[in-house]
């Protein structure tokens, strides 16, 4: 190994834990965090997931479907649902803005939001 491969490698290196550190840092900024629960496109609960206490679980039903969502401090997540494939549950907790778990088949949706973040980050959205 040459002497620039070992500046290349350390130069990567540091470069890479900066990069973790910053990511790292500008996640802890959050000063509110929500969780949204969707049902049918409208929105079902608002919930600062900074300030929760307690997990509970929340369940949404669709007609003879249904979802569970559990809300802890600082995730939410489906932990059960009446939909075949289950891709929901399997996508598990969220804990970051942007983050987003939808249930085709019973029309739900949860996800996360900081206002922070939310206005002064996105540059576009896809539907």
């Amino acid at each position: 190994m040459t002497k620039w491969d070992k500046i290349l490698i350390t130069f990567i290196i540091i470069i890479s834990l900066g990069s973790i550190g910053a990511i790292t840092y500008y996640k802890s900024q959050a000063e509110t965090l929500y969780g949204i629960i969707e049902l049918e496109g409208k929105e079902i609960d608002r919930i600062n997931l900074l300030t929760v206490e307690k997990p509970y679980e929340i369940k949404l039903e669709n007609g003879e479907d249904y979802n569970i969502v559990r809300v802890e401090k600082g995730r939410i997540a489906f932990i059960d649902a009446t939909c075949p494939d289950k891709d929901c549950i399997e996508i598990g907790w969220l804990s970051g803005p942007g983050e987003t778990s939808v249930c085709l088949p019973n029309k739900a949706i949860i996800r996360i939001e900081s206002p922070k973040v939310d206005k002064e980050e996105i540059d576009s959205t896809t539907y």
